[in-house]
């Protein structure tokens, strides 16, 4: 039984949890090395405590209480945090219609490197990103995924919307700060 039963509902603010290896089948062998190394300090004791997320969330008895606890659990814990079809359950449970599906760990390093001078890495880590949010996205219309768009180059953010639009993305993100 959904939560939401009595109106229609567009989520506009879902996330993907990025695992240190969601760039491992569209970054560049530097994309990959930087976003792990960006884990190895944080998240649920580092990039050990995060391996352990898609075991615990196959475990029969855990997927058992899924929708009974689909308001409880939030972040890496969460039912379709970083599995796309896990995320299409989810939805059925929360009984969205839809939900633009924004990336979260991306945006932080995206948006530092806006402010420094390598932006060659800047506007690969968008591509790389935003394929991702596709391919996340891919296997159920209802999920929207969100690309986003570096401006610290005007002529390479126009191509860069260009490019997230063309590869399936139904949303742009830019990012809230003036790149340097």
């Amino acid at each position: 039984m959904p939560y939401i039963k009595d109106r229609v509902v567009h989520d506009a603010d879902s996330h993907t949890m990025e695992l240190p290896n969601w760039f491992d089948q569209f970054g560049s062998d530097r994309v990959k090395q930087i976003f792990k190394k960006r884990f190895q300090k944080t998240h649920l004791e580092g990039t050990e405590g995060l391996k352990t997320m898609p075991t615990l969330h196959k475990k029969k008895q855990y997927r058992s209480r899924n929708e009974k606890e689909i308001m409880l659990r939030k972040n890496y814990k969460a039912l379709g945090a970083f599995d796309g079809l896990d995320r299409s359950e989810a939805i059925d449970h929360l009984g969205v219609a839809t939900q633009l599906v924004f990336p979260t760990s991306p945006n932080v390093w995206l948006e530092s490197l806006e402010h420094r001078e390598e932006l060659d890495l800047l506007y690969e880590v968008a591509t790389a990103t935003n394929k991702a949010q596709v391919e996340f996205c891919k296997k159920d219309k209802r999920l929207l995924p969100v690309g986003y768009v570096p401006l610290a180059d005007l002529e390479k953010a126009s191509l860069a919307a260009k490019e997230a639009l063309n590869m399936g993305s139904k949303g742009l993100l830019i990012p809230w700060a003036c790149p340097k």
